[in-house]
C-alpha cells in the first residue's frame, strides 16, 4: 500500500467515524419523540397542502415502494401523515404531513440547528466555509463514480 492509499484511507475512515458519531448523537435527539432519521428525512419532504404521490415521494427521497410503505405505515400510525386517495387518479395515493408532523419538524430543525452549532464549535467560520466546499466536492465525487464497483 502506496503513502497516498493509507492516506486517503485515513481519510476514509476519519469521514466514516465522523457520519456515524453524527448519525448515532442525531439519533440520540430523536429518540425522546419516537422518530428515525429516516422518518424525519421523509417528513421534511412532504408539503402540507396538496401532498405528494407516493411515487413522488420515493423518487425524492430514494426509496423503494415497499421501503417507502413500510415507513409511511409508522409515521401514519403516529398521526405525522395521512395518506388519501389522489382525486386525478384514484389508483394511486396523496401523502400530507399532519399539522402534529408539521410542528415536530419546526421542533425538530431548531434542535438540529443547534446540533450544528456545537458541532462545529471552535472552527473559524473560514474553516467551516472550507469544510463546506470540500464535502461539497467529495459528495459529487462519490456520486460521479461507476456504480459497477468493478467497473472503475
Amino acid at each position: 500500500m502506496t503513502g497516498s492509499q493509507c492516506t486517503n484511507d485515513s481519510l476514509g475512515r476519519l469521514l466514516y467515524q465522523t457520519s456515524l458519531a453524527m448519525r448515532n448523537f442525531a439519533e440520540k435527539l430523536l429518540k425522546p419523540h419516537d422518530l428515525t432519521l429516516e422518518q424525519l428525512h421523509l417528513l421534511k419532504h412532504l408539503p402540507e397542502d396538496q401532498g405528494l404521490t407516493q411515487k413522488e415521494l420515493g423518487e425524492r427521497i430514494h426509496k423503494t415502494p415497499a421501503n417507502l410503505t413500510r415507513i409511511l405505515d409508522r409515521l401514519e400510525t403516529k398521526g405525522l401523515l395521512i395518506r388519501r386517495i389522489n382525486p386525478d387518479d384514484r389508483r394511486a395515493m396523496l401523502v400530507a404531513i399532519t399539522p402534529r408532523g408539521a410542528d415536530l419538524i419546526i421542533e425538530m430543525i431548531s434542535v438540529f440547528e443547534s446540533f450544528t452549532k456545537k458541532m462545529v464549535d471552535g472552527i473559524a467560520p473560514q474553516e467551516e466555509q472550507v469544510l463546506r466546499k470540500t464535502l461539497i466536492k467529495i459528495a459529487a465525487n462519490i456520486e460521479a463514480m461507476p456504480r459497477d464497483a468493478e467497473s472503475s
